[in-house]
């Protein structure tokens, strides 16, 4: 069914604002597990991570610890980490991203309101039950495998329709392990994935599950199937080769392996390129403007 036939929708009160970390969530502050005041902190939980110490003025930032049964839950969902490595899960609906994940508003513990591509309420729990948020990633290459010209490379992430919700760069010279690699669409299409996860603690947020969209099948079977067995076959093919973009695949698998740890599920969307306009124009103005940055660096943003 398209999404227009799904008629109005203000009914189900989609423009109302989400609870992510609510008074229910699924994080806690070890240590304090109720209200009080101890003279030099005041602290309320689970709603609240920050702790003030009025005589000095200070706000020190406190990491949420996941329940024990969100870790369970996201770390199986994404392979117990075998043969050492992480993997996403599959994510798949008949309806486009733009429908099924409109830009909202959410609200979080400490009352500040978040632009961010919430899932709709009608479609939990029939397609999820886990708080989920939806992240546009794309990787763009100028003159790829050209033998006449140096290929530029690009990458891109969007994560809500403000102005500021695009995150775009050049793709480094330099790989995660300090060696020059030409750049290609695959490499930028798989980098886009990484940054957009380091970039914020999502799940910090209260999300139990990021669903990134991505029109490269190289990137979604990879990150969802590949990459187990390659890690098995000591990171060679099935035709014996050494896998290509090694160091970005072992980078995506470290990060999947924090998500996961921590309590929060990533999944992969394959969608025609159509539905990934955002990130790929993003990717393409960031390729021809490429001046990319001599070493890998991951722009990661506070949770504040």
């Amino acid at each position: 069914m398209s999404s227009l036939e799904h008629g109005n929708d203000e009914s189900e009160g989609e423009n109302e604002a989400r609870v992510v970390l609510d008074v229910d969530g699924d994080f806690y502050l070890p240590g304090l597990e109720m209200e009080g005041s101890n003279g030099t902190a005041t602290f309320k939980l689970p709603q609240l991570r920050t702790i003030l110490k009025p005589a000095a003025g200070i706000l020190v930032n406190c990491r949420p610890v996941p329940r024990s049964a969100s870790v369970a839950r996201a770390t199986s969902a994404m392979g117990h980490g075998q043969n050492d490595v992480w993997t996403a899960s599959n994510f798949q609906a008949s309806d486009s991203p733009e429908f099924m994940f409109p830009a909202r508003m959410i609200n979080t513990s400490e009352r500040r309101f978040l632009n961010r591509f919430c899932i709709r309420r009608r479609f939990v729990p029939q397609v999820t039950g886990l708080k989920t948020m939806m992240i546009y990633a794309d990787g763009a290459c100028c003159n790829n495998g050209s033998a006449e010209k140096i290929p530029r490379g690009g990458y891109a992430f969007v994560f809500n329709n403000s102005p500021t919700g695009t995150y775009s760069s050049g793709l480094e010279k330099k790989g995660v392990d300090g060696q020059v690699y030409a750049h290609t669409n695959n490499r930028a299409e798989l980098r886009a994935i990484i940054a957009a996860l380091h970039f914020r603690t999502w799940w910090g947020e209260g999300w139990e599950r990021i669903v990134m969209v991505t029109d490269s099948e190289y990137v979604s079977k990879g990150g969802t199937e590949w990459l187990r067995s390659w890690a098995g076959r000591n990171w060679r093919t099935s035709g014996g080769k050494q896998v290509a973009n090694q160091d970005l695949w072992k980078a995506l698998s470290e990060v999947l392996g924090s998500y996961a740890k921590s309590g929060c599920e990533v999944s992969f969307w394959t969608v025609p390129r159509n539905y990934n306009t955002l990130a790929d124009a993003a990717a393409k103005a960031a390729a021809d403007q490429a001046n990319g940055a001599e070493e890998y660096i991951n722009d990661s943003r506070a949770l504040i």
